[in-house]
């Protein structure tokens, strides 16, 4: 126990947003970026190794009693920062996305109103650089700072050193990131609030009803992961409290909220995978962030 920061023992279900993983992980929940490193230290002295965790919307577990993890998170700041007057603002990544679109469009600034219904942290969505109807994450960002989980070194990143791309960011695994740099643009504010309210509303039309990780795959260059996925025959598979959705194959839903085992989920992602490769020889490329290295070696 530290009095510096939150520890606690977590079932991997109550960290993800499809609930699952019936195994156990300790999390320690930071007040402030500050005090990473010495989080790093504690989990050093401890034999645990940490584990970089946002929201846990993409998020599938492990069944393991004790995965040997150390899962840190950021505590939200209590308010968004005041954007300087050119519209730049640095904010901790444990902000939620949806928090920060919001609080920033009601000060005039946004830009970012696409992105709002995008579930989880700022941090999570830098690091798969998330996006929707045509904008990205990318698009924003003039910088990021974190540190490097195995030994505590600092990492940066600024505007022109690259690496972004679909589904895809310069943060390296093993970099937990603290804070980012955006570029706001001067909006309207009633007018950026409808915006942010008509995404949302879209969101909830098109999202599959049940609990979820978001999509399963990535779409492979030119083509829908979700139409290759309904072809292969993979709606209605099932596998313990889970199930591919009849309403999108690339959604997997947990249409009861009871938690459910980790195994069950990768059986899923492996067999929508191999029918898709049976069919038409892609290799679809999975978004979920699997706890369990084990499982990830599983479907790589």
């Amino acid at each position: 126990m530290d009095d510096r920061w939150l520890t606690e023992s977590r079932p991997w279900h109550g960290l993800s947003a499809l609930r699952a993983g019936l195994g156990h992980v300790t999390c320690l929940t930071l007040p402030e970026p500050s005090l990473l490193p010495q989080a790093l230290d504690w989990c050093r002295g401890r034999g645990l190794r940490p584990w970089p965790l946002g929201g846990g919307t993409n998020l599938v577990g492990s069944d393991r009693p004790d995965a040997g993890l150390a899962a840190l998170r950021l505590a939200p700041p209590a308010d968004v920062p005041v954007p300087e007057a050119s519209g730049r603002l640095t904010v901790s990544v444990g902000m939620a996305l949806g928090r920060l679109v919001a609080r920033t469009a009601q000060r005039g600034w946004g830009g970012l109103a696409a992105l709002s219904g995008i579930p989880g942290t700022l941090g999570g969505a830098l690091a798969m650089n998330a996006g929707a109807l045509g904008r990205e994450m990318a698009d924003a960002v003039e910088a990021m700072a974190g540190l490097e989980v195995r030994d505590g070194s600092p990492w940066r990143w600024r505007r022109g050193d690259g690496g972004w791309g679909y589904r895809r960011s310069p943060v390296p695994d093993g970099v937990m990131l603290t804070e980012a740099t955006l570029q706001l643009w001067p909006v309207e504010a009633a007018a950026e609030a409808s915006a942010i309210a008509a995404e949302r509303a879209r969101r909830v039309r098109v999202t599959p009803r049940g609990r979820s990780c978001g999509s399963v795959f990535r779409n492979p260059p030119g083509e829908s992961a979700g139409r290759l996925l309904e072809a292969a025959g993979c709606k209605g598979l099932t596998a313990g409290v889970f199930a591919v959705s009849e309403e999108h194959a690339n959604w997997v839903v947990n249409r009861s909220g009871a938690p459910g085992r980790a195994s069950d989920c990768l059986w899923l992602l492996s067999e929508m995978r191999r029918r898709v490769r049976d069919l038409c020889g892609v290799e679809l490329q999975p978004e979920w962030r699997l706890a369990d290295s084990e499982m990830l070696l599983g479907v790589d």
